[in-house]
């Protein structure tokens, strides 16, 4: 979807024009309920002006032209699973659009944009919309855009609890999330089942809802059994007779296939997680999927991540950091540098503060919810797409995070145990070591496979001084990095594959416009 407004609309993608007032509808994603989309979409509009996201049910990027009343609508759905770009053209017409690279030949130029850089280097996302594209913004999830302002429409916030007692939470939370699920369920279905309890949750509930389970997914590291989490898989899909699929990942194949990587994200924030995951799309489209389920936001409603702890929660910014000021200042030119003032950590102390709630441990959860989970749900869209795949994150339907912002905080993490009440709610329906093992996450092996026969492809990638990268980066700092790595000094695996990822989206969006292809 995309789409240009000048004094006429022109677009591309699912779109509906009201004959009487000219008003047009474009949108991605799916609206739940009604079967004639744009109608339902349209009278939301006249009904409720810039409000009418609020009241549509689905996952959904939609953008509504009025001319009569010069009024342009950008808005995404709460949780932001479906992303949606805006830019001004080399015209200044408004751009807007699923994908970057349908806004890109509009621009004029591709420029890097600073603060989106620093943003990455010390998260490995942005903060605030920013993307790398100098000019180009992405609405915020729970959010519209209106004629250039930003207008909140959902805020991630606990409200009064009601009263129940942990069996009637439980009992809430399966019936919800079995709700969900069967709003997704369809033929040519297929699910992520990396083994632990949200993915196995899913799997579970997608079998019982329909009758039979869907074809299953793990990612698997064949050099590195320590890593490798499909044991726990096959318990879950042995349980309910699916077909599990092991798709290996191997060190060779990160060199083979870091350009389509990069190309389908179109920006280098991606987590090493991310390389895995691009296989697993890939050997669920040649299966057949065309919908694939994920625990995606299970973490960020029911408090999954160790930085949840009590005694993590007064230093979230250590742990999140990639590359700390110090750090930065060694890897970015100062000539660079002096072209902003732009400073991650107070941006981020900033977006912190305005989070919601009463307590450190709901204004973090919020956080992770605009901020972390965010930027997955754009990296899970676009890698989806890139097969032909359309993501599902059945934890993330209005229904289940209302439920959530419901629980306190505290009995979700009964005696600081990470996801205590899901993991409660779904015992004796996922395998009990599934429910026992400690969250591990969706690991990645990045350091030990850059080791295995990569040096050759990481040094003549990020040691050639060449193209825009060292315009940005210093070889010394770059240099220094590598050569810790390989000496065995340190494990930098993340810091050297973030660098990956920014040299070769410069190379494909600046020095070459390989994007285009």
């Amino acid at each position: 979807m995309w789409g240009e407004i000048t004094d006429t609309v022109k677009s591309e993608g699912q779109t509906y024009t009201d004959s009487a007032t000219g008003v047009t509808v474009v949108w991605a994603g799916t609206v739940r309920g009604p079967e004639d989309v744009g109608t339902c979409l349209l009278d939301a509009y006249r009904r409720y002006g810039s409000r009418f996201a609020e009241h549509i049910d689905g996952d959904f990027a939609v953008a509504i032209c009025d001319m009569q009343d010069r009024r342009t609508l950008l808005a995404r759905d709460r949780a932001g699973t479906v992303p949606l770009y805006y830019a001004r053209g080399e015209n200044g017409q408004l751009l807007f659009g699923t994908h970057i690279r349908d806004l890109l030949p509009r621009l004029g130029s591709v420029e890097l944009e600073p603060a989106a850089l620093l943003d990455y280097l010390t998260f490995l996302w942005s903060l605030e919309g920013k993307t790398f594209f100098s000019g180009v913004k992405l609405v915020p999830p729970g959010s519209v855009y209106n004629n250039g302002q930003i207008e909140q429409y959902f805020t991630f916030e606990h409200c009064q609890p009601e009263m129940r007692n942990e069996r009637q939470w439980c009992e809430s939370i399966v019936a919800v999330l079995t709700e969900a699920v069967s709003d997704v369920v369809q033929p040519r279905l297929g699910s992520h089942l990396s083994g632990g309890v949200d993915s196995s949750a899913m799997a579970v509930l997608v079998a019982r809802v329909a009758g039979s389970p869907a074809r299953a997914f793990v990612a698997t590291f064949p050099d590195y059994p320590e890593y490798d989490e499909a044991p726990y898989a096959q318990m879950v899909a042995d349980e309910i007779g699916a077909e599990l699929i092991r798709v290996a990942a191997r060190p060779e194949h990160l060199s083979e296939t870091l350009s389509d990587v990069i190309l389908a994200a179109e920006e280098p924030k991606c987590h090493p997680p991310v390389f895995p995951r691009y296989f697993l799309e890939s050997a669920a489209a040649r299966a057949g999927c065309r919908v694939m389920v994920s625990g995606r936001g299970a973490d960020e409603l029911f408090t999954g991540y160790d930085w949840h702890k009590e005694d993590c929660l007064a230093n979230q910014l250590a742990r999140r950091t990639v590359f700390g000021r110090r750090e930065r200042a060694a890897l970015v030119r100062p000539e660079f540098l002096g072209k902003t003032d732009y400073d991650p950590e107070r941006a981020y102390a900033r977006v912190l503060a305005a989070c919601p709630g009463s307590a450190p441990l709901e204004r973090v959860m919020a956080l992770d919810f605009y901020t972390l989970m965010a930027n997955w749900l754009v990296l899970d869209y676009k890698l989806s797409a890139r097969f032909g795949i359309e993501p599902a994150a059945p934890f993330l339907d209005r229904r289940v995070i209302d439920l959530a912002l419901s629980i306190p905080p505290e009995v979700k993490r009964r005696d600081n145990k990470p996801k205590a009440l899901l993991k409660e709610a779904f015992t004796g329906l996922v395998p009990q070591d599934v429910i026992d093992r400690k969250k591990v996450g969706f690991r990645t092996p990045m350091g030990e496979m850059l080791r295995d026969g990569l040096e050759g492809f990481i040094r003549d990638t990020l040691c050639e001084d060449t193209g825009f990268f060292w315009e940005v980066f210093t070889p010394a700092g770059v240099g220094g990095l590598v050569d810790q790595h390989f000496a065995g000094e340190r494990n930098l695996g993340w810091q050297i594959w973030a660098l990956l990822c920014v040299r070769e989206w410069c190379r494909l969006f600046i020095d070459t416009g390989g994007w285009r292809g």
